[in-house]
């Protein structure tokens, strides 16, 4: 699962990254954190994770980026 959010406010949770990027394109302009969360732990024990970033632009594109460090 997903979760956006943006300013640290819970935006929405979706099943797979699109859900997320149509979560983002009914959202204003602006930057949003995408977390993974699981229920069973990552290697770290805990279940959440920040994945990366979301971006609605002005014109209306989305772009997803995971962060770098993500295979």
């Amino acid at each position: 699962m997903f979760r956006v959010r943006q300013r640290g406010g819970d935006i929405d949770d979706a099943d797979m990254i699109e859900g997320a990027r149509e979560i983002v394109r009914g959202q204003p302009p602006r930057r949003f954190d995408v977390d993974e969360i699981r229920g069973d732990p990552f290697p770290s024990g805990h279940t959440s994770r920040r994945w990366g970033t979301a971006i609605k632009h002005r014109d209306g594109t989305v772009v997803v980026e995971p962060d770098p460090w993500e295979g």
